[in-house]
C-alpha cells in the first residue's frame, strides 16, 4: 500500500505586504495624532483668550463691588459723550427709572467730592467701560477698565425683586452687566471675510448692595 503525502498551505504575508501595512498604521496613527494635537491647541488658546479676555472685567466687578460696599451714597445716571463731568441722575427721561450708562459712587459725604464715576465711554467705535475720579469735582483722572462692549445701558437700582426702582431708596441693589465682543484667537490668524468668525462673545453679571445702611 502506498503512502502518498500531503501538502500544509499556510497562508501568510509577505515581506511587501507586512511593510505595506506598516506604513498604512503609521500613516493613520500620525494623522490621528496630529489631529488631536491641533484640537487640544484650539481648545487651549480658546480657553486662554477668554480667561484673558474676562480677567480684566473680572477685577472691574471686584473694584467696583468693593466701592459700592464702602459707599455713602450712589446714583445711576448717564454721562453723554464720554464726558463723566456729564453726568446726570435720572437722565431717562421716557422712563424715569434708575437705569444707565454710568455710576456715581460718594465714599464720604453725600454730593461732596471726592467721589467716582463709572462710566460707558461711546464716543469712539469702540465702546470703553472707563473709571473717573475726582477730588473736587473739576478735574478728573480717568482709567480704562475695559473694552469692547456692546450693551448700552449698564448700571440699573433694583429692589430685592429685581425690580428697576424709580426712587433712591436706601437698601436698593446695584446691577451690573457687561456684554462685549472679545477677540477668540488673538494670537493667531483666522481667515475668512474680515476674520467675522474671530470673535466671540462675552458677559458678565453682578449684584452689589452697600454693607452699611444709614
Amino acid at each position: 500500500m502506498q503512502t502518498r503525502s500531503r501538502r500544509w498551505h499556510i497562508a501568510g504575508f509577505t515581506l511587501g505586504e507586512m511593510l505595506i501595512s506598516s506604513w498604512i498604521f503609521l500613516i493613520i496613527f500620525i494623522g490621528v495624532w496630529v489631529t488631536l494635537q491641533i484640537f487640544g491647541l484650539r481648545v487651549y488658546t480658546l480657553g486662554a483668550t477668554k480667561m484673558s479676555a474676562t480677567a480684566g472685567a473680572v477685577k472691574v466687578l471686584d473694584h467696583l463691588r468693593d466701592d459700592v460696599r464702602e459707599a455713602k451714597t450712589v446714583y445711576v445716571g448717564n454721562v453723554t459723550n464720554g464726558d463723566p463731568t456729564t453726568f446726570n441722575d435720572y437722565s431717562n427721561i421716557l422712563t424715569s427709572t434708575n437705569i444707565g450708562n454710568a455710576l456715581q459712587i460718594y465714599s464720604a459725604t453725600d454730593q461732596v467730592p471726592p467721589y467716582e464715576i463709572y462710566y460707558l465711554d461711546n464716543s469712539t467705535a469702540t465702546n470703553y467701560l472707563k473709571m473717573a475720579t475726582t477730588a473736587d469735582g473739576v478735574n478728573f483722572s480717568t482709567v480704562t477698565l475695559a473694552s469692547y462692549i456692546t450693551n448700552q445701558i449698564i448700571f440699573d437700582a433694583e429692589d430685592c425683586f429685581g425690580n428697576i426702582l424709580t426712587n433712591n431708596y436706601n437698601n436698593r441693589i446695584i446691577r451690573m452687566e457687561l456684554d462685549f465682543y472679545q477677540w477668540e484667537y488673538p494670537i493667531g490668524y483666522i481667515g475668512g471675510a474680515n476674520g467675522l468668525n474671530a470673535y466671540d462673545f462675552y458677559r458678565l453679571r453682578t449684584k452689589i448692595t452697600r454693607r452699611l445702611i444709614d
